[in-house]
């Protein structure tokens, strides 16, 4: 019988149908690479509308408070009330802008 040559099978030609594992390597790393650009530009394109939408959520739930707060207080007023409406008010607009700031942030997220 035979001995199979082991020269052949080691090494790679140009008739091999197969890349080598180093072109391939070669390959994965300039994807690789591509990637990582892409990404780091993406991060610094979007910072501003982040730090907006996130200002955005915030003022929000503030302005919920203030002006539930604000109508309740004049409602006292009026209505010559102890801080009735006022706490009323309060927790009528925290609430409200509570459920206004999910909407949003789920908005955001989508």
């Amino acid at each position: 019988m035979p001995k199979p040559d082991d020269s052949k099978a080691v090494t790679s030609s140009s008739h091999d149908p197969l890349p080598c594992l180093e072109s391939l390597q070669s390959e994965i790393d300039l994807a690789k690479s591509l990637t990582d650009r892409k990404d780091q530009g993406d991060d610094s394109a979007n910072a501003p509308k982040d730090v907006g939408d996130a200002m955005r959520v915030g003022i929000e739930l503030v302005s919920g408070v203030a002006v539930g707060g604000i109508c309740g207080f004049f409602l006292d007023r009026w209505l010559h009330t102890l801080p009735l409406f006022f706490i009323l008010g309060f927790f009528l607009g925290a609430a409200a802008g509570f459920r206004n700031m999910v909407r949003e942030a789920r908005k955001n997220t989508d």
